[in-house]
């Protein structure tokens, strides 16, 4: 029986909407992306058989840089009992075939309180800035330190060049060190093979997928009391599907997270997929 979503469980759903939104986006090189080309992405997120939420991307490439708008909110009961709404906006460069970062902003609003971070990276130092409103509350989180910002990106950067390697390799497995100006993380992918997937919502993909296991690491500016800490973390709990939607455009189609709570699943809403060039 699923009871209502409490603390923990929203946590679990925001751990995989984040998710959604970090990999939606083609894993072709940016290079063969022709100037111009935009994506522009939706899923929904259920936590088990329930609607809890929905995310959106929009994804401008251009010669030698990018742009990301991306938003999410919890709908349904989750909207009602925990309501949150999210925006991010991202902007960087692409360098020899990788994404390298230049701004990026998030902000989230939950319980009519909003918190907002703003982070650049310089482009020839690749020195880090961050404005945050609030400041962290260490009695909450942990410290962010140093030595685990510097060399970092973002998330959204980082699944980038995950996604690049992909194509280029067919293999799953990397790693990154990634900061969002709120926390660091040491992200690990792993190659759990191929599946086939079923059409198991009328919007959702059918068809062969590369099966990527995930594990994300947190260094810093995490929950002090999340129950997440006590559980060592497995490739299989966060599972990424990757399919080759049309010709040379990779794109998670879905996204599973397992926990104790239940499964958190976002699907690509395929009727939402629009790539065009100009």
């Amino acid at each position: 029986m699923m009871h209502g979503p409490g603390r923990s469980s929203a946590r679990s759903v925001a751990r995989c909407l984040a998710l959604a939104i970090a990999l939606s986006v083609s894993s072709a090189t940016a290079s063969a992306q022709p100037a111009g080309t935009s994506l522009q992405l939706a899923y929904e997120v259920e936590w088990g058989n329930v609607d809890v939420a929905t995310a959106t991307a929009d994804w401008v490439f251009s010669e030698d840089s990018f742009e990301l708008v991306a938003t999410s909110q919890t709908v349904g009961l989750t909207g009602s009992v925990r309501a949150y709404r999210g925006q991010t906006e991202l902007t960087g460069r692409i360098e020899k075939g990788r994404y390298v970062p230049h701004r990026l902003s998030i902000s989230g609003v939950s319980k009519n309180r909003t918190r907002e971070a703003f982070t650049t990276w310089a482009p020839r130092t690749g020195n880090i800035a961050t404005q945050r409103e609030p400041k962290l509350d260490l009695k909450k989180v942990f410290p962010l330190a140093d030595e685990n910002i510097d060399g970092a990106i973002d998330p959204f950067s980082a699944m980038l060049n995950a996604l690049n390697d992909i194509a280029r390799t067919g293999s799953c497995n990397g790693s990154e060190r990634v900061y969002d100006g709120l926390r660091t993380s040491e992200l690990t992918l792993h190659d759990l093979g191929t599946t086939v997937l079923e059409k198991d919502r009328p919007f959702a993909y059918e068809g062969k997928a590369l099966v990527c296991g995930f594990v994300g690491k947190p260094t810093g500016g995490h929950q002090r009391k999340s129950r997440w800490r006590k559980k060592t973390p497995k490739p299989e709990d966060i599972q990424v599907f990757v399919s080759e939607v049309r010709p040379a455009l990779f794109i998670p189609v879905r996204i599973q997270a397992s926990s104790v709570f239940g499964t958190v699943t976002a699907r690509l809403v395929m009727p939402s997929l629009k790539y065009e060039t100009n």
